[in-house]
């Protein structure tokens, strides 16, 4: 059955598993000397995953997705993405990236409904020093639901020749032979067992992944990871946004500030003239999902703009919690040895709090940093061996995921009962800098502006360092302690 094309809006054709009786399935005939590898295995379809995927279709003769869900025709979460349901947020940074890979991609989004945003001049973003200054220049952002991405990004990668998409199927095994990675052993919805032959496996499978169990099988060792848990819970509840509001803001968001500020709400429109709450809070104190209890707990945030918002709104349904805040990174590009042919990224490698909202971007640029390896291992071998991409790409990936994680945990860190390493005395000084930062950027438009696009990944932290910024961090620390 052909796949049809992301404008006509038929559901997405998948292909079924082969061979349809298990056994080994067929291998495309190896490529002549200089030509692309013939066959790439991607385990799991979320976004890291279709991300990989449309890399390797301009490198790959066929590209196969393998996905344990069953998946949607439409945009509607699945099992496998538990925090699907929640509200997401696609960075700035995230948006270019996908829109390289899929050029047109945000017209679809738009056209599937997402909401346009100006961060930060449609955000109300109050922090516990005050709002945000909306005077900055900042940069326009895409608010849909996650399933909602997920679904046209997929979509636009089933269109391309030479991609195929297998749902209802899991990757129990990897393969090993000449000195690394062969292929994948699958098992159908119906228990079928099928031995796929690959010239380069990518584990895209998320947080569930069992790379670690299968380096430790085929005795490439046991990497070690890091774990920082904040113990943070969150909740996300629907609703429709009122008829006729005359507010001057799109979103809100009532931000957390550890230690003192425990917790925080995010309300973003998002398709179907809907508004999505997530509420979220540490320890005891999380967000309940019964109707009276999440009321109450959106009433206690430190500014009441998302109370007030969501009194005159109709409920779409109750609650859904999601408790899976933990940050882990496995240190994959710190082995000895690494085996040819097996790549790992998104959050297989490195997952982070969801709160930050950094995972989907952070997928994106795992997926350009591919693009890049694969460009580079072409200049190196010609003749279309991959000899020494795998160890390559997971040492440019660990240095691509320090910004990110960086973020998150040190944010994560300053809540009082997250696990892992504590904030150290220069921890605690780049806290006093940041929130510094933090509360010159509600009263100048261009340090608001530098802060931002920090927020949104378009510019490294750094950024917070140039001149007009220290210079204005150090007035308002300066101005913060006179008395009053």
């Amino acid at each position: 059955m052909p796949r049809p094309s992301p404008a006509e809006g038929a559901p997405v054709a998948r292909s079924p598993a082969v061979p349809p009786r298990g056994g080994r399935a067929a291998r495309p005939r190896p490529g002549a000397p200089g030509e692309p590898p013939a066959h790439a295995v991607v385990i799991g379809g979320s976004m890291a995953g279709l991300l990989a995927a449309r890399v390797l279709a301009d490198h790959v003769a066929q590209v196969t997705v393998v996905e344990r869900d069953e998946l949607p025709d439409g945009a509607d979460a699945r099992r496998g993405v538990p925090h699907g349901r929640q509200l997401h947020v696609l960075l700035a940074r995230g948006r270019q990236s996908i829109g390289a890979l899929f050029p047109g991609w945000d017209e679809d989004l738009l056209a599937a409904g997402a909401v346009r945003l100006q961060v930060p001049g449609d955000v109300q973003m109050v922090t516990p020093v005050g709002s945000i200054d909306r005077r900055a220049a900042g940069f326009e952002a895409l608010s849909a639901s996650r399933p909602l991405i997920e679904a046209t990004v997929r979509r636009r990668l089933c269109a391309l020749p030479g991609v195929t998409l297998v749902d209802g199927t899991q990757v129990t095994a990897l393969r090993a032979g000449d000195g690394g990675v062969v292929g994948v052993v699958t098992r159908d919805r119906d228990g079928t067992e099928t031995e796929v032959d690959a010239d380069l496996v990518v584990d895209a499978s998320g947080r569930g992944s069992r790379a670690a169990a299968w380096l430790t099988e085929l005795g490439y060792g046991t990497p070690r990871s890091t774990l920082i848990d904040p113990q943070l819970g969150y909740a996300t509840r629907s609703y429709r946004v009122p008829e006729g509001r005359t507010a001057d803001w799109q979103a809100a968001m009532v931000m957390a500030q550890p230690p003192s500020t425990r917790i925080g709400g995010y309300l973003y429109p998002v398709e179907g003239g809907r508004w999505m709450l997530a509420l979220m809070g540490t320890g005891c104190d999380q967000p309940p999902t019964d109707d009276a209890g999440f009321t109450a707990f959106a009433r206690r945030l430190p500014h009441p703009v998302i109370a007030e918002a969501i009194a005159a709104a109709e409920p779409l349904g109750p609650a859904v919690a999601h408790r899976g805040t933990t940050n882990r990174r496995w240190e994959f590009h710190r082995m000895r040895r690494w085996p040819e042919r097996f790549v790992v990224l998104g959050d297989a490698v490195c997952a982070f709090n969801p709160v930050y909202g950094q995972g989907i971007t952070t997928a994106a640029l795992g997926a350009e940093t591919l693009a890049e390896c694969l460009r580079d291992q072409r200049r190196r071998l010609p003749d279309g061996r991959l000899d020494g991409l795998a160890a390559r790409f997971q040492r440019r990936l660990a240095w691509r995921n320090v910004l990110p994680w960086t973020v998150s945990t040190n944010q994560d860190t300053r809540f009082p009962l997250a696990g892992g390493a504590r904030p150290g005395v220069v921890a605690r000084l780049r806290y006093g800098f940041l929130d510094s930062v933090l509360a010159a950027a509600t009263r100048d438009p261009a340090v608001a502006d530098v802060d931002v696009r920090v927020y949104g990944m378009l510019d490294r932290p750094t950024a917070l360092l140039r001149p007009h910024v220290l210079a204005a961090a150090a007035r308002t620390a300066v101005a913060d302690r006179r008395p009053r």
